[in-house]
C-alpha cells in the first residue's frame, strides 16, 4: 500500500497509484473549529510567521481527515510584498499601502531566507515527523499578486480600476509584473530547497479576468519569467502543478507552461482534458466548492461525477475546483474522503 506522499508524487509523475490521492486547496484554516480557535488568538501574520503555529494549523486538517495525502504549508500569496515595503492587513478583507509604478525603482532584491523564510521553514518542520505524506509549497502568480498590490488590498471588485492602470501604463506594469515575478520565483525555490518540499503550486486566481490576447501579453511572460527563476534556483527538480480560476479559455496558452499538473475549476471539463492532454499533464480538481455546504450524500454523488470523469488512468489527483469557503461543512469533507479513497 502506497503512503501519500508516493501517491501525490506519482500521480504527478503521471506513474500508477493505488487509490485516487486527494489534498483539497484552503484545506488548512477557515471551515476548522480548531484553527478559528487559533485564529482568535493570533493575528494572520503570527500563525504565518510563527512556526509552531504555522505547522499546527498546515497539519490540523491531516489530524482531522487521515486520509489526505498532502499538507500544504499555512501561508498566504502576499506573502513578499512586506519585503518590497508594503504593509498587508488581513480581516474583513485585505488592506495594502498605497502603490504607484515609481515604486519599483526602490524595491530591494527579495530574498525569500532573508525576508520571508516561514513557509520554507513550516515545511522543513513538518518534514522531520511526517515522511508519510506529501508536502506542498505554493505561490501566487505575478499576475494575481500584483493585482492585489496595485488595488490595495480587496476594494477593487474584480478589479476593473487595476487592470485599466495596467492596460493605460503597459511598460510600467510589465516592469512591476517580471519584478514580482522573480521575488515569487525564489519564494518558490525556498520551499523546495530549505523547506523540502515534494511539489509545489503556483496560483493563478484572477488570469481568468483576462482575455486571451491580454493573458498572452501580461500575465504569460511573468508566470513563464517565475518559472524559470523557480527552476534555475531549486536545486531538485519537483512538480509544478498550475492553477488559475475561470480559465478554460486561456487553457491552451497555460499548457504551454513549463508545469507538471494543471488544476482545473468546477466549470472546466475534466473529461475532456484527460482524454486530450492526460498523457502530458497531470490533473487536478475539480469538485465544485459549494458542495461542501449542503448535505453529505449531494457530496459523495458530486465527488463520484468527478471520479468517473477522472476515469482510470493515471495523472489524477482528486482536489476542488477553488478553496473551501469557510462554510464547509466538516460531514461532507468526510463523505467525499469516504468516495475517493474507498475507506
Amino acid at each position: 500500500m502506497m503512503n501519500g506522499k508516493q501517491r501525490i508524487v506519482s500521480a504527478l509523475n503521471l506513474e500508477p497509484v493505488d487509490r485516487t490521492p486527494v489534498w483539497f486547496m484552503r484545506q488548512a484554516g477557515r471551515h476548522l473549529p480548531e484553527y478559528r480557535a487559533l485564529a482568535a488568538e493570533h493575528s494572520f501574520w503570527e500563525r504565518c510567521m510563527d512556526i509552531d503555529l504555522c505547522t499546527t494549523i498546515t497539519m490540523q486538517p491531516i489530524h482531522r481527515y487521515k486520509s489526505i495525502d498532502a499538507a500544504i504549508i499555512f501561508s498566504d500569496i502576499l506573502t513578499p510584498l512586506p519585503a518590497l515595503g508594503y504593509e498587508v492587513e488581513y480581516g474583513g478583507g485585505i488592506r495594502i499601502d498605497p502603490f504607484s509604478f515609481e515604486d519599483v525603482d526602490d524595491w530591494s532584491r527579495f530574498s525569500a531566507r532573508q525576508h520571508a523564510p516561514w513557509a520554507a521553514d513550516g515545511l522543513r518542520a513538518i518534514g522531520e515527523e511526517n515522511s508519510e505524506i506529501a508536502r506542498l509549497g505554493f505561490v501566487g502568480c505575478p499576475w494575481t499578486t500584483s493585482m492585489y498590490l496595485m488595488a490595495g488590498g480587496t476594494g477593487d471588485k474584480e478589479f476593473h480600476s487595476t487592470r485599466a492602470k495596467v492596460y493605460s501604463n503597459q511598460e510600467d506594469a510589465m516592469r512591476v509584473l517580471l519584478s514580482v515575478a522573480d521575488a515569487v520565483g525564489d519564494l518558490l525555490a525556498d520551499q523546495v530547497n530549505h523547506g523540502g518540499a515534494d511539489a509545489v503550486q503556483m496560483f493563478d486566481t484572477w488570469a481568468g479576468l483576462l482575455s486571451e490576447s491580454d493573458y498572452r501579453k501580461y500575465a504569460k511572460p511573468a508566470t513563464e519569467r517565475a518559472i524559470e527563476v523557480f527552476r534555475s534556483k531549486a536545486k531538485r527538480q519537483v512538480p509544478l502543478i498550475h492553477y488559475a480560476k475561470g480559465s478554460s479559455h486561456l487553457h491552451h496558452e497555460i499548457r504551454t507552461l513549463d508545469i507538471n499538473a494543471v488544476s482545473l475549476d468546477w466549470r472546466d471539463n475534466l473529461k475532456v482534458n484527460r482524454a486530450e492532454f492526460g498523457s502530458e499533464f497531470a490533473f487536478q480538481g475539480n469538485l465544485d466548492p459549494s458542495r461542501m455546504h449542503g448535505s453529505p450524500e449531494a457530496a459523495q454523488e458530486a465527488a463520484k461525477h468527478v471520479l468517473q470523469n477522472a476515469g482510470t488512468e493515471p495523472g489524477h489527483i482528486f482536489n476542488l475546483g477553488h478553496g473551501f469557503s469557510p462554510g464547509a461543512q466538516i460531514d461532507c469533507v468526510e463523505a467525499v474522503l469516504r468516495t475517493v479513497t474507498g475507506e
